[in-house]
């Protein structure tokens, strides 16, 4: 077995508690303008299907889903996460979210 194995998960569960830690929701909101620039400048069609890996509270997801994109959003970060979801709701817009690794994703 590959001895960086270990190291690897154990980071993994070191970021996990870092952006689990705090309420980086309120911090992520100084990046919400240049999140919804740098999607404007995608010129998504209406329809595109878009990933967002390491979604955190969806500040490029949700500026996506109201380009018209259909979007899917997965982190390793359970409670950013559930503010991306319930960004998405209180907007009135519909995008998934998955709390998931990276490293594994289903899609």
């Amino acid at each position: 077995m590959n001895a960086a194995i270990p190291n690897i998960t154990a980071l993994k569960a070191r970021l996990q508690a870092t952006w689990s830690a705090g309420d980086f929701g309120r911090i992520a909101q100084s990046y919400e303008p240049g999140a919804q620039a740098f999607i404007a400048r995608l010129n998504l069609a209406p329809g595109s299907r878009v990933l967002d890996v390491a979604c955190g509270t969806g500040n490029l997801a949700i500026p996506a889903v109201h380009a018209g994109a259909k979007v899917t959003g997965v982190d390793i970060a359970a409670n950013l996460v559930e503010q991306a979801r319930q960004r998405a709701k209180k907007e009135g817009l519909v995008a998934k979210f998955h709390h998931g690794d990276t490293e594994n994703l289903p899609y």
